[in-house]
């Protein structure tokens, strides 16, 4: 039986790693698994509910018990600022990162066996979520074009942002995810570091390919 490959990309906040995992995910038929997605299921929950910040132990106790729907709806909802940034927080607790780990594992060991394998996508997959990974990537670049690229998606969505609170916006969050006590944001020890500052969407993804295909020739067929 041929072996189910798994790949991690990590990076912080507009570094490309999500349209980058989408696509390379489709051209490789790899699951996709959107890590960072859950936590953002999460905090509309707890945003739609009027959950107060000190009964979200309690709360979060309560969704293990209860089978928590973690089924994505309404896909836009869930990237207004203010659902990034209490998804950002609750990321930092550790009652939540423990739920939320289990939910992702559960998804890489019962992926479905129609797909290569499974390709993660976040902030922690190559040192936490999936440390046993066949290829690790870490993509980065500088703040002040992160900004820009997020500031040129909320423009082309029409939401009403400048681009000082992007930039604002974007390096606390870096702060925090670097920071925080519990699975930081950090490059694994074996993970290639790619800096798509200068490159484009279309340059990062064949610079993310070749390393694949390096590491498993057999991806390319």
């Amino acid at each position: 039986m041929s072996k189910n490959y798994i790949i991690t990309i990590d990076g912080p906040a507009a570094s490309g790693k999500g349209a980058i995992s989408k696509i390379l995910s489709k051209e490789l038929n790899f699951y996709y698994l959107e890590t960072g997605i859950y936590y953002r299921i999460l905090a509309r929950k707890i945003k739609n509910n009027k959950i107060q910040k000190s009964d979200y132990k309690k709360y979060i106790l309560s969704l293990k018990t209860n089978n928590f729907d973690f089924s994505i709806k309404n896909r836009e909802d869930l990237y207004k600022p203010e659902i990034s940034k209490l998804s950002s927080f609750l990321a930092k607790e550790k009652i939540v990162r423990e739920f939320i780990l289990e939910r992702q594992r559960y998804l890489i060991n019962n992926s479905s066996k129609k797909y290569k394998g499974i390709l993660l996508e976040g902030r922690d997959c190559g040192t936490v979520i999936a440390p046993q990974a066949d290829i690790k990537i870490y993509i980065t670049s500088d703040l002040n074009v992160r900004a820009k690229r997020r500031y040129d998606q909320y423009k082309a969505e029409n939401k009403e942002i400048s681009f000082d609170d992007v930039y604002l916006d974007l390096s606390e969050r870096d702060n925090r995810d670097k920071n925080r006590s519990i699975s930081p944001l950090k490059k694994a020890e074996d993970a290639v570091e790619i800096n798509n500052t200068t490159d484009n969407l279309k340059e990062t993804i064949n610079i993310v390919k070749n390393i694949i295909f390096s590491k498993i020739p057999t991806l390319k067929n």
